[in-house]
């Protein structure tokens, strides 16, 4: 035995001699950071551990083509690679947990700290992801009032809680510096006159390009809901959200997908704007979901992604005796308006059928519409609208939620 420092009897069982041990040295639960079992989506990281993942709620990518998220421990990579058609360059954000230090090695990339606790939007499309994500109320800015159909929003703006920023040759930089949001998001395009971007970064503003409307599918569209979770750090819940909009739509396909060819009614699109009538593309979203609902679109051989610029003879020669005719005139509610707008409508197989249906079934006093705002993050929705069109006999219980049929 040690005479000079004799141990204590109860020590002398194994037990009791463990948990002596922990407490010299210090083996405490509490003296390591806790594992995180959620994404952190408000504050910051109270104690940095490197060895800790904090981001065990992850997003995977299955429809979305245009950008791509990698995870590290304390950080993830966005990339952008798609921010317009044939776009030729991409953008990189490194978006690092508040409380964690920054990576190195990223120069050239925007580095933001995340969650964002305010946001300002160039897009009313974006703001259903805020919504569907409950982070409205971080919305600080946004671009156009009257492009807004959100009630949750006009609400906002009527409490003056959200600021009018500009848009295009109209931005306002003043204001949107002394608003100081953490993020505003943007959409890209291929003419460098309309692009905000620039001139937003060289201001140290932080600008992430959301360019959904380059995705060629409606679930690939939608599926940017997940973009703008990853600067909220709600990547869990864009994930499940996510996964119930396919379950729904893929069900939606499910129940078409043996329907013989002589039941698929044939359809066209678009309109006459001047003397140039522009027909979606056979690789649009609109030509993908013309075909998930059971229905033969007339330009579905066409290799185009945007629209295609036609005469009124070459659409009338292709689709004059189609089946359904899906329009977009803002303000025509009836076919005597498509009438007003130009006589030859009327020649249509589709308009004396009475076939003719426009997006324009949500509108509000501000002539806003609804289709480009929750109708991109409902598309299980949309093609239960164009099911319903084309298959009046099918989904029985369905209503028309964006689909106008013109009497």
């Amino acid at each position: 035995m040690n005479r000079l420092f004799p141990i204590p009897i109860l020590l002398r069982q194994p037990l009791f001699a463990l948990l002596f041990l922990f407490s010299v040295v210090g083996f405490s639960n509490s003296s390591a950071a806790e594992k995180p079992t959620a994404n952190l989506s408000s504050g910051c990281i109270e104690r940095y551990d490197p060895e800790l993942d904090y981001f065990p709620e992850k997003v995977a990518l299955d429809y979305a083509k245009g950008f791509s998220v990698a995870y590290f421990k304390h950080y993830k990579i966005i990339t952008v690679m798609t921010p317009w058609p044939n776009a030729q360059e991409n953008f990189r954000y490194v978006l690092v947990q508040c409380g964690a230090p920054v990576p190195e090695g990223f120069a050239g990339a925007q580095i933001i700290s995340i969650p964002i606790q305010s946001i300002a939007i160039l897009s009313t499309t974006n703001l259903p992801h805020l919504e569907l994500l409950d982070a409205l109320d971080r919305l600080v800015g946004i671009s156009a009032f009257k492009n807004v159909y959100s009630p949750a929003t006009r609400r906002k703006i009527a409490a003056g809680e959200v600021v009018e920023i500009g848009r295009g040759p109209s931005i306002n930089l003043e204001v949107i510096l002394d608003l100081a949001p953490d993020l505003i998001t943007a959409v890209g395009h291929d003419q460098p006159q309309y692009n905000n971007h620039p001139l937003l970064l060289n201001a140290g503003v932080h600008v992430a390009i959301n360019s959904e409307y380059v995705e060629p599918t409606l679930l690939g569209r939608s599926e940017w809901l997940k973009f703008t979770a990853a600067f909220l750090n709600k990547d869990g819940l864009a994930q499940r959200r996510f996964a119930e909009m396919v379950d729904r739509y893929q069900g939606y396909v499910h129940q078409l997908r043996d329907l013989p060819a002589a039941q698929k009614p044939s359809v066209f699109g678009g309109y006459l704007h001047r003397d140039v009538w522009y027909v979606p593309g056979g690789n649009s979203y609109i030509a993908q979901l013309v075909a998930d609902a059971g229905g033969v679109y007339r330009w579905a051989d066409d290799t185009h992604q945007a629209s295609v610029a036609l005469s009124f003879e070459t659409v009338f020669e292709r689709a004059g005796e189609a089946d359904v005719w899906f329009t977009s005139g803002l303000d025509w509610l009836t076919r005597a308006d498509l009438l007003v707008a130009n006589e030859r409508y009327g020649a249509f197989k589709a308009f004396r059928e009475r076939r003719v249906y426009n997006h324009n079934a949500r509108l509000n006093e501000y002539k806003a519409d609804d289709y480009w705002e929750t109708g991109i993050i409902e598309p299980d929705v949309l093609l239960a609208d164009v099911i319903k069109i084309l298959h009046p006999d099918r989904l029985p219980d369905h209503r028309l939620k964006y689909y106008r049929w013109l009497p």
